[in-house]
């Protein structure tokens, strides 16, 4: 599970991300919890992913303005 943490613009990040597929990388929005975002991801693996998500978000329009973080449940 792929997890972003940003205080702001959440459901500009969830339009962003949500049913689309980035370099061979598909995510789907699962739920916010406070200020995290919870997304699915299938066609890579999670390091990758994650590279993904960060690069299309701070290429957005209001990535280079945005504090975020992302990250993903490493499993035991």
């Amino acid at each position: 599970m792929l997890i972003i943490n940003s205080a702001l613009k959440k459901d500009y990040i969830i339009a962003l991300l949500d049913h689309q597929t980035l370099d061979g990388a598909t995510f789907t929005y699962v739920k916010t919890d406070a200020m995290k975002l919870y997304f699915e991801v299938t066609g890579t693996d999670m390091p990758s992913a994650v590279k993904i998500a960060k690069t299309a978000i701070k290429k957005s329009e209001l990535g280079s303005a945005l504090f975020f973080l992302v990250d993903y449940e490493k499993s035991l």
